[in-house]
């Protein structure tokens, strides 16, 4: 009976997915929100991401830069609404009701980005980057923290929400 127990026991840990052996060091990873800006693949660490919302109603300003599609009302608070797209010279596809906003926010400042689809969550490796690129122009290479592997393009949540290209009065 005691024995019948410790088998299922383990066969649950196992269909559970923990490993208990194995495990990364949270010092070795970060983990990311993947999302799609077609055609690449784009994550952002998650302690940036505060949320994320579908796209609704966007209110543009006129005078903005091309990059700043407007701002949303979130729960009585402005946000501004970046185009990453257009920041970083991608081809433009177009709204749909599938995008999404992702809400980034350190400790100074607040934006969203829009996001054609989410993929989900991720721990990756930050030994497994390489660095972006010489071919990237300034603004791009200033905003990427590295490339996976499987090329997925690791942003610099960091230098995106104090950048003084970003960042307008």
């Amino acid at each position: 009976m005691e024995k019948d127990k410790e088998i299922l026991l383990e066969r649950a840990k196992k269909v559970a997915g923990r490993k208990e052996n194995n495990i990364l060091t949270t010092e070795n990873t970060i983990s990311v929100v993947e999302f799609l800006l077609s055609p690449e693949r784009f994550a952002i660490e998650e302690k940036y991401v505060s949320e994320v919302l579908s796209l609704k109603e966007i209110t543009s300003i006129p005078g903005t830069p091309a990059f700043v599609m407007g701002v949303i009302n979130l729960r009585g608070r402005i946000v501004s609404i970046i185009n990453l797209k257009t920041l970083f010279n991608l081809k433009e596809r177009g709204l749909t009701e599938l995008n999404k906003v992702i809400i980034l926010k350190d400790e100074k400042t607040e934006f969203g980005i829009v996001a054609d689809s989410i993929s989900g969550n991720k721990t990756i490796d930050l030994q497994t980057f390489s660095s972006p690129p010489l071919t990237l122009n300034t603004i791009e290479s200033d905003n990427i923290k590295g490339i996976t592997p499987d090329g997925l393009i690791i942003l610099n949540a960091a230098n995106l929400l104090n950048s003084k290209q970003i960042i307008l009065k």
